[in-house]
């Protein structure tokens, strides 16, 4: 199913509508505006939203919606709606098979947003440093951010020479 995430702004909340590629099914999240403001920062809020597919089809061996899983809504500073992950587990990269040489970003130091303001890094470094948590690849990166891939691997090399984040390639 396609699907484009939609986001209602009310004055206190937003309303997002995301698929969950688990569920395959349209969920309806009310978000905090205040929640997502303070979250924020510079960079991407994310939102978890821990559920599970009421409906799910028992007779299905191969539908596991019916299991408690996670869905990762990230949220820009417009409470727009970025990008969604879901996953079964804690994190996302525990639950993923992942491919050899696949390639995940890691923060090596806390930067605090005084950073920006300050002109040590620029504000999409900020918010491509909150996407490096290790639960996600640079694929993956890159789709939330928005960024093409080759933008994306020369500020990865450059946050690299400032000791700002890790590569790890798994496999």
């Amino acid at each position: 199913m396609s699907f484009n995430n939609r986001t209602v702004k009310y004055f206190r909340t937003i309303r997002a509508y995301v698929y969950c590629d688990i569920c395959n099914d349209v969920i309806g999240l009310d978000i905090n505006k205040e929640d997502i403001r303070n979250g924020l920062q510079t960079g991407l809020y994310i939102y978890k939203y821990k559920h599970s597919n009421a409906h799910s089809d028992p007779d299905d061996p191969t539908d596991e919606s019916w299991k408690e899983h996670t869905a990762g809504v990230y949220i820009d500073n417009k409470y727009e709606v970025r990008g969604i992950k879901c996953y079964f587990g804690d994190t996302p990269l525990t639950a993923e098979k992942i491919e050899e040489g696949t390639k995940v970003p890691i923060v090596e130091k806390d930067i605090p947003p005084m950073s920006v303001h300050l002109g040590m890094i620029s504000p999409d470094e900020y918010r491509i440093l909150q996407l490096c948590d290790g639960d996600n690849t640079l694929n993956e990166v890159a789709d939330i951010s928005g960024m093409d891939m080759k933008e994306l691997e020369k500020m990865m090399a450059k946050l690299k020479e400032k000791g700002l984040i890790s590569l790890i390639i798994r496999g």
